[in-house]
C-alpha cells in the first residue's frame, strides 16, 4: 500500500478501495510478443541489495555503492570531491537556483562542525526559494505559460495561481501522489481546499484560437492535446504516437491512446469558480444578497432594458458557428450531453472574447437611460462586495458523458476508460464522486500507485536528471523502445523504492543525493581524456558536469549581483519564474537562453551557444542595466580600500575572491588613470570591468 504523511486527505486512500485489485494485472499474453512483455519500464520494481566492495574506500551514501560498482566494472575512477567553495555554490543554485551571498559563502567555510553539510542542505530545502527554483522544470513539463497561443495569443490573468501552486507544492514536500490527484482531479477531491481547484490549471495549460469557428476540431484537438501532456509527463511515455495506430515501437494500442482519452472526456472548463473556502464563498454570498437587495430594482432595470441587445448578439454569435454545433448550444442545458457542453462553452468564450458590442448599438435613447441607470447603481458600490478571486480550472459535466470513439471506427464502438493493455486488461473500477464522473480520480490514483513500475521510476529520474543535467534515463520524456534503457538500473529502483518508502518525499531524494559522493565530485578529473574516450557522454558519473545556468538563472544571478533581486511576486527585479510567459512574444532575454517555449512538454532545455547570446550580453540592455547596478553597489559599499571593493565584485558574481594577478589587472583597469594611489574608481571604467565579471564563464557555469 502507499504510505502517506498525515496531510494526504482520506478521499484519497478510500479511493485506491475501488480503483483497481492488484497491480499490475498480466496482460494477454497472445496481444504481445515475449520481449514486449518483457519491457524493462514495466516490470516491477527490483528488491535491490546494495552492492558491496571492500576495497571501495569513495563511497559514503547508498548511490555511491551503485555508481562504484559500474565505474569498477569499466575501469574509470570517481574524480576527487569539490572544494567547499565549489560546492556551495553548486549547491544553492541546484536547490534555489541562486547562488550564495558572499556572507553564506563565508559563513559555511567557516563551519568545521561535521554537520555543516547536512545544515545548509536542510537549510535551503525549507527556504521558500527552494519552491520556486523547483517549481520550473515541472513547469517546463506541463508546458506552462501565461497566453492562449496561436494567433491573438491572449493573455491569461488568473493562470498564474497554477504557478504559485506547484511553488507552495514543492515548498511543503507534498507526496507525489497527492500533488497527481490534485492537479488531474483536484475538483473531485470534494475538500474545503481552495487549492485543489487552482490544480486543476494543469487540464487548462493547451493553446486556444478564441475565433475558431470549426468548434467540433477545436475541442478535439484539445482532448487530445490533453491526453498527449498526461501521458508524457505522468506515464513517460510518446502516447500521441498511437493515436491514428498502434504503435510502430512500443507496446501502446490504438484503443489504449483513447482509453486515456476517456478518462478526460467528459471534461468542461470553467473560469467561473471562485478561489475561496466555503465560508469565504458564503460571507460574499452574504454581501452579494445585501447588495442586490437595495439595489434590486436598478438591476432588472439594467437587465431590461440590455436584454434584447445581449440576446442579438447571443444569436449573432452562434449563427457564425455550423448547424450542429449551434444545435447544441441551443439545446437545454438539461439535454446536454458534455459535448454538447463544450461547444456551448466555445461559443460562449468567443461571446465574452469579443466583448459585448450590442451594447454599441443601443438606441441613443437607451444609451442615455443605460448610463442614468450606471450612475444610480454606482451609489450602491459601497456595499457591493469586491469578486472573489477566480481560477482557470475543470469539472466533469455533471450530464451525460460524450462516448470516447476511434476516428474512422464504422462501428462506433465507444471506448471506456482504461490503462494500458499491457500493464493490465482489467477494467478499472470507477464510482461517481459527488457531481463528477470519477474518471479522472481513478486515473491519478493508478498513476500514484506505489506498484505501478512505470510512473514511480518516471518521476524519481525526473529528479536525478535535475541535479546531474541528464536522468539515469537519458531520455526523460521517452521510456519506451526510441528511448534509451537505464544506465544504472538498479540504482533508480533503489532510489524509486525509497521514496516510496519515505512518504513520496521529493526532499527526501534531494538529500540522498545531495548527500553523496556522487554528486560532491569535482567537474575536473585528472584521468579525463581517457575516461572520455571510454565514455564520451559521462552517463557513467565519474565527475560532475560542468554546464550553463539555465536562462531563468542567468536573469536572476544578475539581478542578485547587483542588489535588484525583488523576492516578491511582482514589481521591477522579481524573479524571472513570475515574469509573463507570452507565448508569441516571449523575453528576449530568456528566450535567446533557451527558456521552454510552452507549447510543448519540455523534459530537457536545449543547450545552444549563439550569437545572439553573445550579443545580448555585451550589448542587451538589461546585461549594460545589471552591469551598471553592480558597479553602484560596489561603489557605494562600507569597504574602505579599492582592493576590498573590486575584490566584492569577485565575490559577488564568481562566489570567490580574485587572484594576485586577476587584482593587478583589475586595478589597472578601473583606477583612475595617471594615479596610480587613487582611492576612488573610474566609473565608466567600474562599469565596464563589472560587465566583464557578468559575462565570464565563471559566472555563467556551474561546475
Amino acid at each position: 500500500m502507499l504510505r502517506f504523511t498525515s496531510h494526504i486527505r482520506a478521499t484519497f486512500a478510500l479511493g485506491l478501495i475501488y480503483a483497481l485489485g492488484a497491480f499490475p494485472c498480466a496482460a494477454d499474453s497472445s496481444s504481445f510478443t515475449d520481449e514486449e512483455l518483457a519491457w524493462w519500464a514495466l516490470q516491477p520494481l527490483q528488491n535491490v541489495a546494495l552492492p558491496t566492495n571492500p576495497n571501495d574506500t569513495w563511497s559514503k551514501s547508498p548511490i555511491d555503492h551503485f555508481v562504484h560498482r559500474k565505474l569498477t566494472e569499466n575501469n574509470l575512477e570517481p574524480a576527487p570531491q569539490a572544494n567547499k567553495r565549489v560546492l556551495i555554490r553548486r549547491l544553492y543554485l541546484d536547490l534555489i537556483g541562486l547562488p550564495p551571498t558572499p556572507k553564506e559563502v563565508d559563513a559555511y567555510l567557516s563551519d568545521t562542525s561535521a554537520e555543516a553539510w547536512s545544515t545548509i542542505v536542510n537549510q535551503l530545502l525549507d527556504d521558500p526559494r527552494y519552491g520556486e527554483h523547483w517549481a520550473r522544470f515541472w513547469l517546463d513539463l506541463v508546458r506552462y505559460a501565461e497566453s492562449d497561443g496561436w494567433n491573438k495569443d491572449t493573455y491569461r490573468p488568473n493562470i498564474h495561481r497554477y504557478r504559485d501552486y506547484v511553488v507552495n507544492s514543492f515548498n511543503s514536500d507534498k507526496p507525489y501522489p497527492q500533488f497527481v490527484l490534485e492537479q488531474l482531479a483536484g475538483d473531485e477531491i470534494g475538500a474545503d481546499d481552495p487549492e485543489d481547484i487552482v490544480a486543476t490549471g494543469f487540464l487548462r495549460l493547451g493553446v486556444y484560437e478564441y475565433n475558431q469557428r470549426n468548434a467540433r476540431k477545436q475541442w478535439d484537438d484539445i482532448m487530445n492535446e490533453m491526453t498527449d501532456v498526461t501521458g508524457t509527463v505522468f506515464l513517460g511515455l510518446s502516447m500521441s504516437c498511437s493515436r491514428c495506430h498502434d504503435h510502430k515501437f512500443d507496446p501502446i494500442l490504438q484503443k489504449d491512446y483513447f482509453s486515456l482519452r476517456a478518462f478526460l472526456e467528459p471534461i468542461i472548463w470553467r473560469d467561473d469558480i471562485p478561489v475561496a473556502t466555503a465560508l469565504e464563498r458564503a460571507g460574499w454570498e452574504a454581501q452579494q444578497r445585501a447588495w442586490k437587495g437595495i439595489s434590486g430594482n436598478i438591476q432588472k432595470s439594467i437587465d431590461e432594458l440590455r436584454k434584447p441587445y445581449i440576446d442579438k448578439k447571443w444569436y449573432d454569435t452562434a449563427d457564425k458557428f455550423p448547424l450542429d454545433i449551434q444545435d447544441a448550444y441551443n439545446k437545454p442545458e438539461s439535454e446536454r450531453t458534455s459535448w454538447d457542453q463544450q461547444m456551448a462553452y466555445l461559443i460562449g468564450r468567443q461571446f465574452y472574447e469579443e466583448g459585448v458590442p450590442a451594447l454599441k448599438a443601443m438606441s441613443k435613447p437607451h444609451k442615455a437611460q443605460d448610463a442614468l441607470l450606471q450612475e444610480l447603481l454606482a451609489e450602491y458600490n459601497t456595499v457591493k462586495p469586491a469578486p472573489l478571486p477566480a481560477a482557470m480550472s475543470v469539472k466533469d459535466y455533471p450530464g451525460t458523458p460524450s462516448p470516447t470513439i476511434i476516428p474512422g471506427d464504422e462501428s462506433n464502438t465507444p471506448i471506456a476508460p482504461g490503462f494500458l493493455t499491457i500493464m493490465s486488461t482489467d477494467k478499472p473500477t470507477i464510482t461517481p464522486i459527488a457531481e463528477s464522473t470519477g474518471r479522472r480520480t481513478v486515473l491519478a490514483q493508478w498513476i500514484g500507485r506505489a506498484d505501478n513500475p512505470l510512473t514511480t521510476r518516471v518521476i524519481v529520474n525526473r529528479i536525478w536528471q535535475q541535479h546531474f543535467t541528464q536522468g539515469l534515463v537519458l531520455s526523460s520524456n521517452d521510456f519506451g523502445n526510441l528511448g534509451e534503457p537505464p544506465s544504472h538500473p538498479e540504482l533508480l529502483d533503489w532510489l524509486t523504492q525509497s521514496f516510496i518508502d519515505n512518504n513520496w518525499s521529493f526532499k527526501h531524494l534531494h538529500r540522498l543525493i545531495l548527500n553523496s559522493a556522487t554528486w560532491q565530485q569535482s567537474s575536473e578529473h585528472p584521468l579525463a581524456a581517457t575516461h572520455q574516450a571510454k565514455d564520451p557522454g559521462e552517463v557513467l558519473l565519474w565527475r560532475h558536469k560542468v554546464h550553463r545556468m539555465k536562462a531563468e538563472q542567468l536573469y536572476d544571478a544578475m539581478l542578485h549581483a547587483s542588489g535588484e533581486l525583488n523576492t516578491k511576486k511582482n514589481g521591477t527585479g522579481s524573479r524571472a519564474l513570475y515574469q509573463r510567459v507570452i507565448r508569441n512574444t516571449p523575453n528576449q532575454y530568456l528566450h535567446a537562453f533557451d527558456m521552454a517555449n510552452g507549447l510543448t512538454s519540455m523534459s530537457e532545455r536545449n543547450s545552444t551557444t549563439t550569437p545572439t547570446q553573445a550579443l545580448l550580453l555585451l550589448n542587451g540592455e538589461f546585461a549594460l542595466a545589471r552591469a551598471k547596478k553592480l558597479a553602484e553597489r560596489v561603489e557605494k559599499s562600507s569597504l574602505e580600500t579599492i582592493k576590498d571593493k573590486l575584490n566584492y565584485a569577485f565575490q559577488l558574481t564568481w562566489g570567490r575572491n580574485a587572484t594576485e594577478s586577476e587584482m593587478t589587472r583589475a586595478l589597472s583597469f578601473t583606477r583612475i588613470a595617471g594615479e596610480e594611489d587613487a582611492l576612488t574608481l573610474d566609473q565608466t571604467q567600474l562599469v565596464d570591468f563589472c560587465h566583464v565579471l557578468l559575462n565570464a564563464n565563471e559566472f555563467a557555469y556551474i561546475d
